[in-house]
């Protein structure tokens, strides 16, 4: 499924227009709107999910979400695509309430239409009351309500799944799974703190259908620690999930004395996991408390999945061994630096791809040669998280 996302004037994101797929890192100097990017996505799925005014408030709030840069009278707006499908919403404030103006197309067939201000939305030709609710979730819920099929339909709830099942995972509560471990539960997909984990695991290992999932991350744990980490022993106390982790020699220790960057692989490893195919996720920073040498690894293997699943796999870092991992494929590292056109830029795009083969890309990003901070503070976004 190609994704696709642009962004005009969205806190300190300017104008952007991205279409990732595969592994893809991100990069750019503190500030230069990294995570806001990767937090986008997200908001639009909250937005679905649990309303606009909500969804805003949650993300930073809607007083602080237009861009500094932008005039007064200038709208920020989003559209999201999956292939052909594509949701442009541009939030508006009302006295009684956000109600954005929304439009969902194909090519030339417009499937959802509501004005800005407006309390009525077009859903397939018919007029519906929208008010709090943002159009396109209507149009989600009634066409697959309707349960036909046909490339239109299953375009509209596809791209409405894929804002659904994004993920961006930037902070684990590594204090809480080493001292509680993870509440038993029927969950199949990791958490976006990673609480869940160890009762994922189990519940991967016990069903044949998601076996593979667990074989990936058992598998990546030993190509990554293979003179530290053999196999997982998982234990039920009082509702919670604990493990052990078995080493070389038929000894265990508890997953609680496990180093900080195992408990990271483990994350990353079961994050991507969770994927189904066509799914996107958003790693930020997953070099930390990693090796380098592990780096190198856990990227391998996200790569793998990546091919055989047909997931998107985005990648915030600052880490010279990931941005060297993309010597080969310089197109699928983008660039939040300064310019006079749409961000993230392909590095292929920023720069001459034969000149950057005589390079590492690790050493380029730390001499400044791309990425690196504006000299002129009055080119900088004005915040970003």
């Amino acid at each position: 499924m190609r994704f696709s996302l642009k962004v005009r004037n969205y806190r300190g994101l300017r104008e952007i227009d991205w279409r990732p797929d595969g592994v893809c890192a991100l990069v750019g100097a503190n500030g230069s709107g990294k995570t806001t990017l990767l937090d986008v996505p997200a908001l639009l799925r909250d937005a679905l999910e649990r309303g606009l005014a909500r969804a805003l408030e949650e993300h930073g709030g809607a007083a602080n979400a237009r861009n500094s840069y932008a005039d007064e009278g200038e709208p920020y707006d989003f559209q999201v695509g999956a292939d052909a499908i594509y949701w442009h919403m541009a939030p508006v404030e009302t006295a009684s309430g956000f109600r954005p103006e929304e439009h969902v197309t194909q090519e030339m067939v417009t499937i959802v239409a509501r004005e800005a201000g407006a309390d009525l939305a077009l859903v397939m030709g018919d007029s519906v009351p929208a008010r709090d609710v943002l159009a396109f979730r209507i149009a989600v819920d009634e066409l697959a309500r309707n349960q036909s099929s046909n490339p239109l339909v299953d375009g509209v709830i596809a791209l409405g799944s894929l804002l659904s099942r994004y993920r961006l995972y930037a902070h684990y509560d590594l204090r809480a799974l080493r001292r509680s471990g993870s509440a038993d539960s029927t969950e199949r997909r990791l958490a976006q703190d990673g609480s869940n984990v160890f009762s994922v695991l189990r519940n991967w290992r016990d069903k044949k259908e998601d076996r593979h999932r667990y074989s990936f991350v058992l598998d990546g744990l030993r190509d990554l620690f293979r003179d530290f980490f053999e196999d997982l022993d998982f234990s039920k106390a009082a509702q919670v999930i604990g493990a052990e982790l078995r080493l070389p020699g038929e000894k265990t220790i508890s997953a609680s004395l496990a180093p900080d960057g195992w408990f990271a692989a483990l994350l990353h490893l079961t994050a991507v996991a969770s994927t189904n195919p066509g799914d996107l996720i958003a790693i930020d920073e997953p070099e930390n408390a990693l090796h380098p040498h592990a780096i190198k690894l856990l990227l391998q293997h996200m790569r793998t999945w990546a091919q055989r699943h047909s997931t998107t796999i985005l990648l915030a870092t600052h880490s010279p061994v990931i941005i060297d991992a993309f010597r080969d494929c310089p197109e699928r590292l983008y660039v939040m630096e300064h310019a006079d056109r749409s961000l993230p830029i392909r590095l292929s795009e920023l720069k001459e791809p034969a000149w950057l083969a005589h390079f590492s890309l690790g050493d380029l990003y730390a001499r400044e040669e791309f990425g690196a901070p504006s000299d002129d503070d009055e080119d900088r976004p004005h915040h970003d998280r």
